[in-house]
């Protein structure tokens, strides 16, 4: 099947739509090659579309305080849009824009995090990271947020820490671990799935291995069963499976805690990495 479904045509008629900043138009263009599987079109004509409408500002604003507003305006124009495409491509110029009016940003970060599109979400935690990743103020906030009452908001949360890391550089991972520790206790599977298995095991630990043991190795000290999920699940990946025998270390920990849930996450990591 194939990536993309934009035809030469379809692309002229988008293409046009961009330069003539006819959004409205655009988006009903996109609703003819929508999936039913998500309800958007596909990632690559996606992000055809949104990398058109950014090369089409910057060529228009070259100041950055007009390219700054350029952005934040035309998010809001399709933050308003009912579509789930339009809230996606609004994800991807908010943090483009976000210093222009860091407040209202913040209130459609959080409307796009709790959409009821799943799509929609998974774009809302890679606008976080951004947003986070380019604007040190949006870290406080987030700490705030990790104690938001939606589980969608919070597991948006958990993906803003990936924006903290830079290839090379681990200055801010303290920062990270601090983000996400008050998560580490959160027991909604959709922010468990995304730190402890993802976040956690295949971002950080990927990158920067020891950094993580040491921080793992404070983390299980905890009691709480949620915090030791977490722990084990760390290693519920590639970065598991190259690390087999470090990982056992924590499964020894594990093993003498008889509570039924945690038994049932030791084995399954037993399972998983085949020990």
């Amino acid at each position: 099947m194939s990536d993309s479904l934009l035809t030469p045509k379809l692309k002229v008629k988008i293409l046009s739509a961009v330069e003539n900043e006819d959004y409205l138009l655009l988006v009903s263009l996109l609703g003819t090659i929508k999936t039913s599987h998500a309800g958007t079109p596909k990632m690559k004509d996606k992000e055809f579309v949104i990398k058109e409408i950014i090369k089409n500002i910057k060529e228009t604003y070259k100041e950055e305080k007009q390219l700054l507003k350029k952005y934040f305006d035309t998010a809001e124009i399709f933050s308003r849009m009912k579509e789930p495409v339009a809230k996606q491509i609004a994800a991807s110029l908010l943090w483009r824009g976000y210093k222009h009016n860091k407040p209202k940003a913040k209130r459609l970060l959080l409307e796009i995090a709790d959409n009821d599109n799943w799509e929609v979400r998974e774009s809302a935690g890679g606008a976080f990271a951004n947003a986070l990743r380019y604007n040190n103020d949006f870290y406080n906030e987030l700490l705030k947020w990790t104690k938001h009452k939606s589980s969608n908001v919070r597991r948006a949360v958990v993906i803003s820490a990936t924006g903290l890391i830079e290839k090379g550089n681990n200055n801010n991972l303290q920062k990270a671990f601090k983000l996400l520790e008050p998560l580490m206790y959160d027991s909604n599977p959709y922010v468990k799935k995304n730190l402890g298995p993802f976040v956690l095991g295949s971002y950080l630990a990927g990158n920067y291995p020891e950094e993580v043991f040491k921080q793992l190795d404070k983390w299980i000290r905890l009691k709480d069963e949620i915090v030791r999920w977490n722990v084990a699940n760390t290693f519920h990946n590639s970065f598991g499976r190259r690390n087999k025998i470090r990982a056992m270390k924590y499964l020894k920990i594990l093993e003498k805690d008889k509570r039924k849930s945690v038994q049932r996450t030791v084995k399954s990591l037993k399972k998983y990495l085949n020990l």
